[in-house]
């Protein structure tokens, strides 16, 4: 099936609706910008998930893209065994990554057979056994591009093994931030990645820093029905909850994703597999790194690398950037356009217009001046009058597809961001 590789940017008269326009020059200020110190920091910091952890085809496409790590699952089972310890195949995993010069978040976890089977580490031997191996584990890979985060969604009872408990939790967390931080005082570690941004949850297990070394990091997983930019509200409000900490952790959003079937932005479309919805997941993927590089996330990790299956109905087989034959998806080509279009990049500051539901993000880079703007929320439009660009200018849709004609872009918000660039 032929897959939509671009987008038309509509050339249309000036409509009653928000107009921008961008001039091009690096001072400028057409609108009251708000800087972000950290966007580059937050770039740099971007992931994807990965399960065949073996096949190296698969991080060359990772590496391709333009992420800088992987995130998988670490298991206590397959690490701790009863005749010793065996990273072997996740010391494969990491030379792999070191040659592509990717680095590694493992998820510590799970149950253990000799332990803890079928549930999580609770009792004082248990959480003695798991306090060995996340030692183990951190002096291990000590030298090695690799951090850590203390399990995965353990505020849902299937991936907690039992229902959830902000105490149990917090003494898994404090037994695994003691372990790794006395076995490698500069290890980064994170709490596991709760559902959506469960600030409930986040709050009852509380700040440990007070009594000990705390985690590195707060991680959430902001899966949504609505649209990725309204992530924006509740970033800030976990921010405001995390300053009270003694030791103020990063935010981390260690997954999340828009598969391309059973969400409510393709809710009118059956097939997950059909362009229009790869199409629209793509829109989404874009604007969902934009927004948490905007929002400065210490780290941020896509879900996932590759579709988990072939049916087009199914939600889990419909997440990927590649299929599951590893045909590049729209958004594996819009993804690669974003982190190509924003690389060295040496100042960032936006613009959000909440009412009519636009936003203006402006980069600056050694040799260029450079906009990526969008509309966003359900029906919304905006115009782009690109008029009043200087020669040399560029203007692309979000695969990176020149537009051509000069005049006002009419972006609604289905068709994605478009990118600008105009030479110093």
């Amino acid at each position: 099936m032929a897959l939509m590789s671009s987008v038309l940017l509509y050339a249309l008269p000036t409509l009653a609706m928000p107009t921008v326009t961008p001039d091009g020059a690096r001072d400028s200020s057409e609108k009251p910008y708000i800087a972000l110190p950290a966007f580059a920091a937050s770039r740099a910091n971007t992931g994807v998930a990965i399960h065949e952890i073996d096949d190296t085809h698969l991080l060359d496409a990772v590496k391709d893209v333009g992420f800088s790590f992987v995130r998988t699952d670490f298991y206590w089972e397959t690490v701790a065994a009863a005749d010793g310890w065996h990273f072997s195949t996740f010391d494969t995993l990491v030379s792999n990554l070191a040659a592509r010069k990717l680095g590694a978040l493992f998820i510590l976890g799970y149950k253990h057979y000799l332990y803890s089977p079928d549930q999580p580490p609770t009792t004082t031997t248990q959480l003695a056994a798991f306090y060995t191996y996340v030692y183990q584990s951190a002096v291990h890979y000590r030298s090695a591009a690799v951090r850590f985060e203390v399990w995965n969604e353990e505020d849902h009872k299937t991936y907690w093994l039992a229902e959830p408990s902000p105490p149990a939790y917090r003494n898994l967390l404090k037994t695994a931030v003691k372990a790794a931080k006395a076995a490698n005082p500069q290890v980064i570690i994170a709490t596991g990645g709760v559902q959506q941004v469960d600030r409930n949850f986040i709050r009852s297990v509380g700040d440990i820093s007070t009594t000990q070394a705390g985690p590195d990091a707060v991680s959430v997983h902001p899966y949504r029905q609505k649209y990725p930019e309204s992530v924006f509200v509740d970033y800030r409000s976990l921010s405001e909850d995390l300053s009270t900490y003694h030791k103020i952790p990063e935010i981390w959003a260690t997954e999340w994703a828009y598969p391309s079937y059973g969400y409510e932005y393709v809710s009118a479309i059956a097939d997950g597999h059909s362009p229009k919805a790869r199409a629209l997941q793509a829109n989404y993927a874009v604007r969902r790194f934009l927004v948490d590089w905007i929002s400065q996330i210490g780290l941020t990790s896509y879900y996932d690398m590759r579709n988990d299956g072939t049916n087009p109905a199914d939600m889990e087989h419909n997440f990927g950037l590649l299929d599951s034959d590893n045909t590049k998806l729209p958004a594996y080509n819009a993804t690669k356009h974003l982190f190509s279009f924003t690389a060295n990049t040496t100042g960032a500051r936006y613009f959000i217009d909440t009412i009519n539901g636009y936003v203006i993000l402006k980069l600056t880079t050694a040799s260029e001046t450079k906009y990526v703007i969008w509309s966003y929320g359900d029906g919304n439009t905006m115009n782009v009058d690109t008029s009043h660009l200087p020669s040399g200018a560029t203007v692309t849709d979000m695969y990176g597809a020149a537009q051509t004609k000069p005049g006002v872009l009419a972006v609604p918000e289905d068709l994605g961001p478009v990118f600008i660039s105009v030479p110093s």
